[in-house]
């Protein structure tokens, strides 16, 4: 069943120049580690609207949570009409139209599933942010600084994970009603430091390739016993849409593999197990093209504002932080409202320039916002209309991605729940 009352909400989900407003109530993203809560312990407040659940809301002992990274409406839309993995979720259980938080970035979203918290509250909201006590650009998946070429250089530096990340995870919460969690991840970050921190509670388990972590998945739900929550996230789809762009047919192929991979391994083993199951299916955002040879430069377009941005520990200026689909800047307050002034001008038709309180003050981040989120976020905001990019030059950061995702286009920023029952 295709939840109407989801389309509804979503569509009226608008502001701007036909930007997706982020919903944090009822139809967002950002209500489903509540909701998992809720289904799993029959405790718990908030969460999505019981009409996001039909008749699959009762008690279950046992969720699987598949999280295909980028698999946003954009894609979801077409697919379950074609391919039997989705078009059973269609007809046999519930698909609800969400909206992404903002920024729609994979480090806002991976983090709230592993936390419960918005971006505003745990301060991880993007694949770049300025972090205070390093006075640098950092990349907090990474564990790194920006632009460096290998994971983990803060840890190198001493800088300590917890220090980072929140260190009160969703996964101890459901401990706390008895329930066992364990996260399946790329072997390659499975045990990272952001991984190890915002996974604490959980067990991780490292897989190299999709029917591995499948066949891993299968051979755990057979053995363990009591309330058991697992989580599969799987990212290739979004790493080749960057490098491809998401309409690319190198995409359409590994979308189309993932799928066929569920339906020949994951719906017999959960159709098997001789138990009540729920099947969730879920993506962080969407993506959108763009064209880096057409990227809007803005310490090109507004060359007063390298000299309006403070220098960082490395000596050099705090940029560029976000993406080039959502672009923070850090101005020095007594130059801000004149380079505000300065990028509209620049801008004009092809991107929105916000003060970040403003969108602070609208709840784009979330209904808080912690002193470690105000410390990183920057004081400008600029978004991009559709398929426009917007960075700063910077031989560090190449441009060469041909998909990008973190504004709030309709295909970055709406996405979707799937849920099923066995």
């Amino acid at each position: 069943m295709l939840n109407v009352a989801s389309l509804a909400a979503t569509a009226a989900a608008r502001f701007g120049p036909g930007f997706v407003r982020p919903i944090y109530t009822d139809y967002g993203f950002a209500n489903l580690p509540a909701t998992i809560e809720r289904i799993m312990s029959g405790q718990g407040r908030g969460g999505l609207p019981e009409a996001a659940l039909g008749d699959l809301g009762a008690h279950h002992e046992t969720v699987v949570l598949v999280f295909v990274d980028a698999l946003g409406w954009r894609f979801f839309e077409p697919y379950a009409a074609e391919h039997p993995f989705l078009q059973r979720f269609v007809q046999q259980g519930v698909v609800s139209r969400l909206t992404t938080m903002f920024p729609s970035t994979t480090a806002a979203h991976v983090t709230l599933m592993h936390t419960g918290l918005t971006p505003g509250a745990s301060g991880v909201f993007e694949w770049f942010f300025y972090e205070p006590q390093c006075n640098r650009v950092i990349a907090p998946l990474l564990f790194s600084f920006a632009g460096d070429k290998q994971r983990e250089t803060l840890a190198e530096a001493g800088v300590a994970p917890a220090s980072i990340f929140p260190t009160t995870t969703f996964y101890q919460r459901l401990a706390s009603h008895g329930i066992a969690s364990t996260i399946y991840q790329h072997t390659s970050y499975a045990h990272s430091s952001f991984s190890t921190t915002v996974c604490a509670g959980a067990k991780l388990i490292p897989f190299r390739t999709l029917s591995e972590a499948l066949t891993i998945l299968h051979l755990r739900l057979k053995k363990k016993r009591g309330p058991h929550y697992h989580m599969l996230y799987i990212d290739t789809a979004d790493m080749l849409a960057h490098s491809y762009s998401p309409e690319a047919p190198h995409v359409a192929a590994e979308i189309d593999t993932i799928l066929t991979t569920l339906e020949r391994w994951l719906h017999p083993a959960l159709s098997s197990l001789g138990r009540r199951v729920l099947l969730m299916l879920i993506a962080d955002h969407g993506q959108i093209a763009v064209q880096p040879s057409k990227t809007l430069l803005l310490n090109r377009l507004v060359p007063s504002l390298v000299a309006a941005t403070p220098l960082g520990s490395d000596g050099l200026p705090i940029a560029p932080s976000g993406s080039n689909r959502d672009l923070f800047l850090y101005i020095n307050e007594d130059r801000r409202s004149g380079i505000i002034e300065a990028l509209r001008t620049a801008l004009a038709g092809q991107a929105e320039v916000y003060p970040t309180e403003e969108l602070i003050n609208a709840g784009f981040f979330g209904p808080s916002s912690s002193p470690r989120f105000l410390s990183r976020v920057g004081n400008i905001v600029v978004l991009p209309h559709p398929n426009v990019s917007v960075w700063w030059e910077d031989k560090r950061f190449p441009l060469k991605f041909k998909g990008a995702h973190g504004g709030l286009s309709e295909a970055e920023a709406l996405t979707q729940v799937a849920i099923l029952g066995y």
